[in-house]
């Protein structure tokens, strides 16, 4: 036996398709059934008290969203759309070796995350396929392949109370050691902004 689990009033009229059908004249039904009359006018108190706070919210500043928050979404906006951004970060004799900017941003993340007094924020990495590896640290690996230049771009927030050039030098360090150890590679350039302070 099928148990029904649509919710329904006293006289057994559906509540969803009373919802559904608010906006049209009531029936013959519901004009005569008193748990129809009440339903449906408590639904349209709800109607107009959700749609008073929809445009209250649209037009008061004090539900404006902060900062953060809307740095947040749009994090999240980049992230799915780097998914399928891949970095092609190495050259051998075997072929070309890739890694999503979205593996290496979290990596970056994480160590930022250790830094007392930091908050990560947005993040862009890059690398030059275009440019000849020249012979410093991180542009060779043991295996003899061409490892193309990496660019970190990093923005944070940092607390009020930091030595912010002191703690962006230990950022830095951590970030270049996280990304060598995690995939080998040591960043050419990181570069740091310290575009607002927060709360800590």
């Amino acid at each position: 036996m099928a148990l029904e689990d649509t919710p329904r009033l006293g006289c057994g009229r559906s509540i969803d398709h009373l919802w559904s059908t608010l906006d049209a004249p009531a029936g013959e039904h519901e004009e005569h059934c008193a748990h129809c009359r009440d339903a449906r006018a408590r639904m349209i108190q709800l109607r107009q008290a959700t749609a008073a706070l929809k445009d209250a919210e649209a037009n008061d500043p004090a539900f404006t969203p902060r900062r953060s928050v809307r740095d947040s979404i749009m994090d999240i906006a980049r992230t799915e759309a780097r998914r399928s951004r891949l970095l092609a970060v190495q050259d051998h004799d075997g072929g070309t070796t890739e890694i999503s900017e979205q593996a290496l941003s979290t990596v970056v993340r994480f160590a930022a995350a250790g830094v007392p007094g930091i908050q990560a924020r947005r993040c862009r990495i890059d690398v030059s396929t275009a440019e000849k590896p020249s012979p410093t640290m991180g542009t060779h690996d043991a295996t003899g392949g061409s490892l193309h230049p990496m660019v970190i771009d990093l923005r944070v927030a940092a607390a009020p109370k930091i030595h912010i050039p002191h703690t962006v030098s230990v950022l830095r360090h951590q970030i270049g050691i996280s990304i060598a150890r995690s995939v080998g590679i040591y960043p050419v350039t990181i570069n740091i902004t310290v575009e607002d302070l927060y709360d800590d």
